[in-house]
């Protein structure tokens, strides 16, 4: 048992610590110690100060980069996409004026907007889409089993008039000549958002959310075993897309670029081209570019972004 002359040593020991702290701290070791600080004070101002430098030149590089790049889109683009057909699909909460200057860029370069279609925050959802995917296997009964990678092939078949996700022979012929009707149960459905006729293309555009905060999207629903994250929905389905049609870009600003589908596509390798810098003038002329080099069967990561491989494609 530990009795009151054991409390007393302790403290009687804390206090002689604190002395000699207090005398060694004031006394031979007070320069050494202030001296030691006021070095490491004056690294971090330092580093800072460089920092702050190395930043705004950054900065500088990508301001005068984006008002060449806009100064030069006449020769940049045009003609760059003459007669060629490209559905544009735009995220949920997409920025509408990024959306119209992609798609005025698009025209510019000669290109025509076959489809102009906005997912909703449930397009691809599983949980709560048991009467939706009855209807879609109504259309096409040779649909995958699984719900969700059904809600995607039906989509992607939607939107290319392709199906080699099906068994080949009359059940992927009858499933691609229903894409318009699959197309319709989508937008009846309310899955979908269109002002346009259903048209199928082999080209896509798909626009990021603005400032899209997808890499940090929270769990699947636990009311529904086969659903998945909102980030592994949406990459599978730009993969799926990819793999049954001719190229598709998927272009945001710098937070996609961050934290969005920029990123995480770039991360994980898709062969789906990216671009950043949607919200600069020259995002949309980059994305210009890069649709014209993917229909000439070149991919690639495009911007101003750390990891992007160049500021735009060469002229095809």
């Amino acid at each position: 048992m530990i009795d009151f002359r054991y409390h007393l040593v302790s403290l009687v020991s804390v206090f002689l610590a604190l002395a000699v702290g207090i005398v060694l701290g004031a006394g031979p070791l007070k320069e050494p110690i202030g001296e030691s600080l006021q070095s490491q004070v004056d690294a971090l101002r330092t580093d800072r100060d460089d920092l702050r430098t190395q930043l705004e030149a950054a900065g500088g590089n990508i301001e005068k980069q984006n008002e060449f790049v806009s100064a030069a889109a006449p020769e940049l683009i045009g003609g760059t996409l003459n007669d060629t057909q490209i559905s544009v699909i735009t995220g949920p909460e997409a920025n509408a004026e990024q959306v119209e200057q992609v798609t005025n860029r698009i025209q510019e370069a000669g290109g025509q907007i076959a489809g102009d279609v906005a997912f909703v925050v449930d397009t691809l959802t599983v949980d709560g889409s048991g009467d939706f995917l009855t209807t879609l296997r109504g259309i096409v009964p040779g649909l995958p089993a699984d719900d969700a990678t059904a809600l995607r092939s039906a989509l992607v078949i939607a939107l290319t008039g392709r199906a080699s996700m099906i068994t080949e022979g009359q059940e992927r012929d009858d499933a691609e000549a229903k894409a318009t009707d699959l197309y319709n149960a989508f937008i009846d459905a309310g899955r979908l958002r269109s002002d346009t006729d259903h048209r199928t293309t082999e080209l896509f555009v798909i626009i990021d959310d603005e400032n899209s905060q997808l890499a940090d999207e929270t769990q699947p629903s636990p009311e529904a075993t086969g659903d998945k994250a909102t980030r592994e929905v949406i990459t599978d389905f730009v993969n799926a897309l990819t793999a049954e049609s001719k190229a598709v870009v998927v272009a945001g600003d710098a937070g996609s670029a961050q934290n969005g589908l920029v990123n995480v596509l770039r991360t994980e390798k898709s062969r789906a081209s990216t671009v950043d810098g949607l919200g600069l003038g020259a995002g949309p002329i980059i994305t210009v570019r890069a649709i014209a080099a993917a229909n000439n069967g070149t991919h690639g990561h495009w911007g101003f972004a750390s990891d992007a491989e160049a500021v735009l494609p060469g002229k095809v």
